[in-house]
């Protein structure tokens, strides 16, 4: 498996004016270097209507036909709005936090992307705020999203503080409100050295000890892990009695050496693996690493 053909996050073309958009409001807004970033100070200072659930049926009445019938199928698994006619931001109620700014930061996305100003209003769903969503537009909110929450340059130069371990991205994923999922793929995206996530959900088969089997879903690397490594081998399913699936069982972070093939070639990596109660993340580690007793920073 090519790593660089199963990446996750698919940065779009536009990627350095999308910075640049994200950063001027973030400069304007007084909170650079502020975390976890302000975005309710965003959209004020972008004068966008900030309104934390999602309108009523009358709303219906002012769609296209089109855009009427989607959110009349969708309207239960609709996460957010961009209403450009009005300028104004609806978010579903969320009790997650991470999920909840992920979404606005979505959506003012679409507002303040000026390229985007071609339709009157943006319906988000779970799919469309999500690393699988289709049409550039879609992907260019969420890295808009992404790069407003964990503030570009500021995560890389935080991110290479700390070791590459889970510690470090739930240390992370705290620091900014973002969600643990999201920031182990900027974390490992925003690395100087080979490093590289993967990621498994349960599938429909079961193992020998009647537990799911896990199937890869995708994987994001380093841009050094894509350099060196991008041909590596790793397994498409694991299940109980593979060392990765001990976090899941165990119900703890595990770690330990694997050797994997890399063009026909043992390498030896080092692995740290955790379970999040739905997926099996591994994050591999060509450099060999330290065990710190005193904390997760470099030292």
């Amino acid at each position: 498996m090519a790593l660089p053909k199963q990446k996750i996050v698919a940065r779009p073309s536009s990627e350095a004016k999308l910075s640049d958009i994200s950063h001027k409001l973030i400069r304007e807004a007084g909170a650079a270097g502020l975390l976890p970033t302000p975005i309710d100070r965003l959209i004020e200072i972008a004068s966008i209507t900030n309104v934390d659930s999602l309108p009523d049926d009358t709303f219906l009445q002012t769609l296209s036909e089109k855009a009427r019938g989607f959110f009349v199928r969708a309207k239960q698994k609709l996460r957010g709005i961009a209403d450009l006619r009005t300028k104004a931001i609806y978010t579903a109620p969320e009790t997650n936090r991470g999920r909840k700014l992920f979404v606005k930061a979505h959506e003012l996305g679409h507002q303040v992307i000026p390229w985007h100003n071609v339709d009157p209003a943006y319906l988000d769903d779970n799919e469309s705020v999500g690393p699988k969503a289709t049409g550039i537009f879609e992907h260019e909110a969420n890295f808009f999203g992404a790069e407003t929450i964990f503030q570009g340059k500021n995560f890389r130069n935080l991110a290479r503080d700390y070791q590459p371990s889970a510690a470090a991205i739930f240390t992370l994923a705290d620091k900014h409100s973002a969600s643990n999922q999201a920031t182990a793929w900027r974390f490992v995206e925003e690395q100087d050295e080979p490093v590289a996530l993967l990621q498994y959900y349960p599938g429909k088969a079961i193992d020998d000890h009647g537990n799911y089997v896990l199937n890869i879903w995708c994987s994001v690397g380093s841009p050094e892990f894509n350099r060196r490594f991008s041909e590596i081998q790793v397994p498409h399913t694991v299940r109980t009695g593979h060392p990765w699936v001990a976090a899941r069982d165990l119900n703890r972070d595990c770690d330990g050496n694997e050797n994997l093939l890399v063009d026909g070639n043992g390498v030896a990596f080092q692995w740290i693996a955790w379970w999040n109660s739905y997926a099996l993340f591994v994050m591999l580690r060509r450099k060999p690493m330290l065990r710190l007793v005193g904390g997760i920073l470099r030292p």
